[in-house]
């Protein structure tokens, strides 16, 4: 009895957390406030840049996105 109790615990903490990620996705969604990233690189894209110089590379294509204006 004491391991259905942990085993159905754990199932509700599972499904509390997905929940709280799609409502958390949902807002961000609805309220247009997700990140930017326009070009993502999965391998090569794990290391952030590391000088300013990197930083302004990587944010000029960022830039050139049309902004939702939200007045």
């Amino acid at each position: 009895m004491k391991d259905n109790k942990k085993v159905i615990y754990w199932l509700l903490t599972g499904c509390t957390l997905i929940f709280i990620m799609v409502i958390v996705g949902g807002i961000t969604r609805l309220t247009h406030s997700g990140l930017s990233i326009s070009n993502y690189k999965l391998i090569s894209g794990t290391i952030p840049p590391t000088n300013a110089l990197q930083w302004n590379e990587a944010f000029r294509p960022i830039q050139t996105i049309p902004r939702i204006s939200k007045t």
